[in-house]
């Protein structure tokens, strides 16, 4: 299957290495500004995607693991989570993409906002808010300080459009956030502990 690759493995550190940690982030440009910059932004060629929100891309001779910056799709394994890779598989899967990146996540990942080029060939497609609107992601409000009001302004309004249709995740009846599966995740069930 195009775009299918196991979850890339953690990065390795020397047991006497502390965690990463994440630098600030850079500022987001307003989105009226964007859409005159986005074939100025880096180009790179989508050559993985490993779950909704994280792709592997080529710039030039360098591989860069891409994490979707201010947004948060279901895991595998989790509830629509096959669903949400698919659907950044059908927006990005083997195209060029522009990436307005944004420094590195507590993974090493560059977190960035990823634009394709829409269907009618003239227009730039913001991937991030798309899967918002598509009902593959929730918006991360706690992680999205850097971006202009009127970015995040926009992201919430494509979120609340989405859960107010049902449309993708928000079809569920109490679909659980990501960042709260992964943390249930991690506990051990009641009767082992």
């Amino acid at each position: 299957m195009r775009g299918y690759a196991p979850r890339p493995p953690p990065i390795q550190r020397h047991p006497s290495e502390s965690q990463p940690v994440a630098p600030a982030k850079i500022k987001a440009r307003p989105g009226a500004e964007v859409k005159s910059l986005v074939e100025t932004f880096t180009q790179a060629k989508v050559l993985q995607i490993y779950d909704g929100d994280t792709l592997l891309v080529a710039k030039g001779s360098s591989r860069i693991l891409i994490r979707l910056d201010s947004i948060d799709c279901p895991e595998g394994g989790q509830d629509w989570g096959d669903n949400a890779k698919y659907g950044l598989i059908k927006l990005v899967g083997g195209r060029t993409v522009h990436l307005e990146e944004y420094g590195l996540d507590n993974f090493g990942r560059t977190l960035a906002t990823v634009y394709v080029r829409h269907a009618n060939g003239r227009d730039w497609q913001n991937v991030n808010e798309r899967m918002v609107t598509l009902g593959h992601a929730w918006v991360m409000r706690l992680s999205y300080d850097h971006l202009p009001s009127d970015r995040q302004y926009k992201l919430n309004k494509l979120e609340a459009w989405a859960q107010s249709r049902n449309v993708g995740l928000w079809s569920a009846p109490n679909p659980i956030p990501p960042w709260r599966w992964r943390k249930e995740a991690r506990q051990p069930p009641a009767d082992a502990r």
